[in-house]
């Protein structure tokens, strides 16, 4: 049971000082596609290790791929309208594309893919609602598998459609909204700060180049996700936030915070009559042609893990990318992303300036490229040509190009950041400007 586990020591960081995967023997990707033994399974839940659940091991993949199994307090959204298969039209080009890689230095997708030691297990390319590209070396495409941290384009998602319907106004203080944070530091924080992740406060994943490290917000607001004992107490994901403070003034630089995303989570839910995955159910996903339910983690009190517990199959991560493109009449009977809500993310776009003094040089890394202009409303790049990128964790990618009606996904379980170092080059590759 998740409640029996306890942080010790540095055990619960996503970044650093989790054990190596390179002192690991790991069993090939093509393994998890065969499904996971009943001693496996049982291994992995019973051991509960997170640092091991997070290292891009094995009991990484397990993980990924059995979220359910991981976390067994979950909102289950189901497909409730027919589905409709994408058409295939492959575009063997794609594969040829290069980009420079972590480990085995400038290669095609398609020997990248194919590479023994790759970990990447699913990609996805979707032009006109059509795959272009795809390749499963690591897992069946039916299969469900996290989001990580792209997830939070849902509650990003959320948010822009509740301003819509008049229900928030963003340069509102967050407080005016969440009772919880009145007399706390969020109070008086705008709400497009707490979109634009430049809360200046204190809940950044990465202090002085240590990540969750022990006693940060972060760490302490994961730790009670999970239901797991942090400094020998348990908290509530609520009550951490409450404890947040200030470090500077908001709007000052951008600082990535999955804590800003929760805190996106609760100020809906302030305004809804729903639990958030209701809202997510009624507003986004009952109106898709999905394959498969959309599972939503969430906390021991019931709380959606909005900043990366979510997760389904990779034809439907696609699907919810189409949402911001002209194709989105093929996945969705309803408009789900207005003109409006897209025009607010593509110009929504603080400096350069802003980006690069925060968080920004670490994605212009992830992704091999250094001209986005910033970051925008919970998405972690946004360009001069409309294109949006959001990373999660592991190296899963969702990348929507608006303009050239295209979408990127990939599932992986690497440390390996090359695997979206792909996804510009492929979208700017000239194969699909008309």
């Amino acid at each position: 049971m998740l409640n029996r586990l306890k942080i010790t020591g540095l055990l619960f960081i996503l970044s650093i000082q989790i054990k190596p995967i390179m002192a690991q023997e790991l069993q090939p990707i093509s393994k998890y596609k065969k499904s996971f033994t009943q001693e496996e399974s049982k291994q992995f839940k019973n051991e509960a290790n997170l640092g091991e659940w997070l290292s891009g091991g094995d009991a990484s993949a397990w993980v990924n791929l059995r979220p359910a199994e991981a976390f067994p307090a979950t909102a289950v959204l189901p497909n409730r309208l027919p589905a409709q298969p994408f058409p295939k039209a492959i575009i063997p080009e794609i594969g040829k594309i290069e980009a420079p890689t972590d480990e085995f230095g400038t290669i095609s997708l398609d020997e990248f893919m194919a590479h023994p030691k790759n970990r990447t297990q699913g990609y996805l390319v979707v032009h006109k609602g059509e795959v272009v590209y795809e390749s499963y070396p690591g897992m069946n495409p039916t299969d469900n598998h996290i989001w990580m941290s792209c997830a939070k384009t849902i509650p990003g998602l959320v948010i822009e459609l509740l301003i819509d319907e008049g229900k928030i106004n963003e340069n509102d203080p967050i407080g005016k909204y969440v009772a919880a944070f009145k007399g706390t530091a969020w109070e008086n924080i705008r709400v497009v700060d707490v979109m634009d992740m430049t809360t200046g406060l204190n809940i950044q994943e990465e202090i002085e180049g240590v990540s969750y490290g022990p006693g940060s917000i972060a760490n302490r607001m994961l730790a009670a996700e999970f239901g797991m004992e942090s400094d020998g107490k348990m908290e509530t994901m609520v009550g951490v936030l409450q404890d947040a403070k200030k470090d500077y003034e908001p709007g000052t630089q951008f600082d990535y915070a999955s804590v800003a995303t929760q805190a996106l989570v609760l100020l809906g839910e302030s305004v809804m009559d729903v639990r958030w995955s209701e809202y997510v159910d009624q507003h986004i996903w009952s109106k898709m042609y999905v394959e498969s339910p959309l599972l939503v983690h969430t906390t021991p009190d019931g709380y959606a893990i909005g900043h990366g517990m979510i997760s389904s199959r990779i034809s439907d991560f696609a699907r919810f990318g189409m949402l911001y493109t002209p194709s989105w009449d093929k996945v969705s009977n309803e408009r789900v992303v207005t003109p409006k809500i897209l025009e607010r993310i593509q110009k929504g776009t603080r400096s350069n300036e802003f980006y690069r003094k925060g968080y920004g040089p670490n994605i212009m890394d992830h992704l091999g490229d250094d001209q986005m202009v910033s970051n925008a409303r919970q998405w972690d790049a946004v360009w001069e040509d409309g294109d949006l990128y959001k990373a999660g964790f592991q190296n899963q990618c969702l990348y929507v190009s608006p303009s050239r009606d295209l979408v990127i996904v990939i599932y992986s379980t690497s440390n390996d950041r090359s695997s979206t170092r792909y996804a510009r080059r492929i979208a700017t590759s000239g194969l699909f400007e008309e």
